[in-house]
Parts: C-alpha cells; sequence; structure tokens
C-alpha cells in the first residue's frame, strides 16, 4: 500500500505543470544601443530578449512589410509616460513587438499599456497575430488613450511553439505608442525529479492535484 501511494505521488507530481514564469517588457534608456540620449533614438531590435523568449521590435510598412528602422523611443507625453512608437509620422506605418518561444512550451501575452502623444486622447488600433503571414489572426481592437495614465489592455491569448505572438499597433504608430508588454512562458519539460526531490513530492502529497489542461483564452479587454 505503502509503495502505491508512493507511485501515484510520484507521477502526480510529474504530470504537474511547471509554475509560468512572467515577464515584463518595460522601455526604458537602456532600450537603445549604449543608451537612448535623444528622443527618437531607435530601440534595439532584439531587446527585451531573454533564455525563454526571442524579441523583435519591428517596424511595418504598408501591407505588413517589416522594413528597417524598427521601433523608436520617447522619454515622456504618451499619456505621461514614455513609449515605444514608430517614427513616421504619415499615419501609414504600424509598430509591432514580435515574441518567439526559444523551447518547446506555451507563451502567453498577458497585457500591453498603450499612450497618446502629446498626452492625448486618440484611438490606437491593435491586432495580434500568430503569425506574419495574416494566416492566423487571434484579435484585434481598438483602445482610446487618455490624457494622462497610460490606458491597459488585456489579451490572455496563448500560442505554442513554432507560433509566435505578434502585437501590432498602428498604422498610426507615431502618435500611438506601447508599452510594458506583459507575457508569460511555461516549458514543455517533463523530466524525471532529481532524488533530493522525492522527499518535498512525498510531503506534498495531500496537496497535489491533477494537472490542469491549459487553453486559450478570449481577449478580456
Amino acid at each position: 500500500m505503502r509503495f502505491t501511494l508512493l507511485a501515484a505521488a510520484i507521477g502526480v507530481a510529474v504530470a504537474a505543470p511547471a509554475a509560468a514564469t512572467t515577464y515584463t517588457l518595460t522601455y526604458s534608456a537602456a532600450s537603445c544601443a549604449g543608451g537612448c540620449v535623444n528622443d527618437g533614438d531607435p530601440i534595439s531590435e532584439l531587446f527585451g530578449s531573454n533564455a525563454d523568449v526571442t524579441v523583435q521590435n519591428l517596424r511595418l510598412a504598408p501591407g505588413y512589410v517589416p522594413v528597417a528602422g524598427g521601433l523608436n523611443y520617447f522619454n515622456r507625453d504618451y499619456s505621461g509616460g514614455p513609449a515605444a512608437y514608430v517614427e513616421d509620422s504619415s499615419q501609414e506605418t504600424r509598430g509591432a513587438v514580435a515574441l518567439f518561444i526559444n523551447r518547446p512550451g506555451t507563451i502567453t501575452l498577458l497585457s500591453a499599456d498603450f499612450g497618446g502623444w502629446p498626452n492625448a486622447e486618440i484611438p490606437v488600433a491593435w491586432e495580434v497575430w500568430g503569425r506574419f503571414n495574416n494566416s492566423v489572426t487571434f484579435a484585434t481592437g481598438t483602445v482610446v488613450t487618455q490624457i494622462s495614465g497610460q490606458t491597459t489592455v488585456n489579451f490572455n491569448i496563448s500560442a505554442g511553439f513554432n507560433q509566435p505572438i505578434v502585437l501590432i499597433f498602428g498604422p498610426d504608430a507615431y502618435n500611438g505608442g506601447v508599452q510594458n508588454v506583459r507575457y508569460s512562458f511555461i516549458g514543455a519539460d517533463s523530466g524525471v525529479p532529481e532524488p533530493a526531490s522525492w522527499a518535498m513530492l512525498i510531503a506534498g502529497f495531500g496537496l497535489i492535484g491533477a494537472a490542469n489542461r491549459r487553453r486559450r483564452h478570449q481577449v478580456t479587454a
């Protein structure tokens, strides 16, 4: 009986998903190579990348074509705060933040903040894609920015390995900027625990539940 309970505890513990790691991509003076000095300095294309996720900060021409220039940094006045935007006032160019996971797992785009320049109430259109070729559109919407205080939009949209999530804003990505892109990553690792972990697993047997199946969420705001 003891061996049966031990086996059950180990099996349930191994099946339980690891905790997700949450990241916040915050644009600041450190976003530019060598530091952002002047208004409009280009943000490093891979700024915000980490061991789990590669981030690309992109500029999209009409037709959603990535072009040179990327995103730019402005340290104030996007609804009272700094933001990433596109230094192109044509109102035809979009900004994009692409998230590519580096290993099998699930990435979830949680939310992002939007601001209007100069401290203005303007509509900012956004889209969340699963791929650049527009074969999948997860969600679209419009947020009206505030004069003071950036506005948070909640997405809660997930994708798996080889399904990058791309947050796009614009086509007026000059007057509308983005900040604090929040996302989480959970790996698909399912290895056997180290021997030193057995005692912890057994002690926590009574608190271990069956692993919940992950599922894609709808946009909540």
